[in-house]
């Protein structure tokens, strides 16, 4: 093969792994480093197919040859330093940042890397860099997210906000910064608008994981505040039977059936009104959702038979609560599901 057509080599598998066609381009670099196994260009080259493939030892490996290869060039210790830091070893991503960065201190990306591989344990360390790469790389989206998370992750939600908002200002269609404004609206109660937000990114990038296990989260963030409500409204029921007279009793009823079959359809609205179809598949199929949609029947249903229809006499629920002894059967339960209830309506991770 010749150096011409080496490189043209080079230039086809370049094209096929951004078009996303790794395996085609792996199979191009294969065969060229067959007959140069030293090509550092075409290892660094193959290094990024295997990443993309999600072979990250593979990748590692390959990474590490380019490296030996060149080991002057920053582009090779950057690919190893995004492959370590995929598999979670930060240090070693961390080291291999600021060897790349040593060799090009001028070079965005590499200050983009490190604050990338510092941000996860030690944001305070990442912020100079992200700074950095900000000042170098103005015009690029991927910065100004990447500096908006470190910021959050510093508590400056408000500085977050802004810095997504720049990035969008230069590419509308960056999926990861409608993403990360979605979650700092849910932060801040504003749900439809963080619904809306997760759609958004998926329509921009489908494959985008992290946007979809949000939207889902989200939505069953909600059905399980609603199920410790129900729940409460549960404990309401059955220590005012022991006290109250039927007809209160019934009034009482109508009233948290009311407020809670109108806090299903206020989620069921905003996550049909702000997600469409999606929030109709979540439902359907998202195991979580599908509990958390279980246990709110068992509680509304507990509520209209104790307390509309009073099938259970009076006397029997002050007996169950007669004291915390073997007389006071419900309190265990009672104290359970407080458990349950505020354990399930924590705010999902983020």
């Amino acid at each position: 093969m010749t150096e011409l057509d080496a490189r043209n080599e080079l230039l086809r598998a370049s094209t096929l792994l951004d078009l996303g066609r790794a395996a085609e381009a792996r199979a191009r670099l294969s065969t060229l480093l067959a007959a140069d196994p030293a090509n550092a260009f075409a290892l660094r080259l193959l290094a990024r197919c295997h990443h993309a493939a999600g072979d990250m030892d593979l990748a590692i490996d390959t990474a590490k040859a380019a490296v030996a290869a060149d080991p002057a060039s920053e582009h090779g210790h950057r690919i190893l330093a995004n492959a370590y830091n995929s598999v979670g070893d930060r240090w070693a991503a961390t080291n291999s940042a600021r060897e790349a960065l040593r060799l090009a201190p001028d070079e965005w990306r590499c200050h983009w890397l490190l604050a990338e591989c510092l941000r996860h344990s030690d944001p305070h360390s990442a912020l100079p860099a992200a700074h950095r790469a900000r000042e170098l790389a103005p015009n690029e989206a991927d910065v100004h997210v990447l500096y908006g998370v470190v910021v959050k992750q510093l508590g400056r939600t408000e500085e977050a906000r802004a810095a997504y908002l720049h990035a969008l200002s230069i590419n509308p269609n960056l999926a990861t910064a409608h993403n990360n404004i979605a979650v700092l609206d849910r932060a801040n109660g504003r749900w439809a608008r963080a619904l809306a937000g997760f759609r958004t990114s998926l329509r921009h990038n489908p494959q985008q994981k992290l946007a979809r296990e949000n939207l889902a989260n989200t939505i069953v963030l909600l059905l399980r505040r609603l199920c410790a409500i129900a729940y409460a409204c549960v404990l309401v029921v059955v220590f005012t039977a022991g006290v109250a007279s039927p007809l209160v009793l019934r009034g009482l009823g109508i009233t948290l059936t009311a407020g809670l079959l109108a806090g299903l359809v206020w989620i069921l609205a905003i996550a049909r009104r702000s997600v469409g179809a999606f929030a109709t598949m979540i439902l359907r199929t998202d195991r979580r959702a599908l509990t958390a949609m279980v246990v709110f029947a068992v509680a509304l249903a507990i509520v209209v038979v104790g307390a509309i229809v009073q099938l259970v006499p009076q006397r029997e629920v002050r007996a169950a609560l007669g004291g915390f002894g073997h007389e006071g059967h419900l309190l265990p339960f009672i104290g359970l599901g407080l458990l349950i209830a505020a354990r399930n309506a924590r705010n999902v991770k983020k």
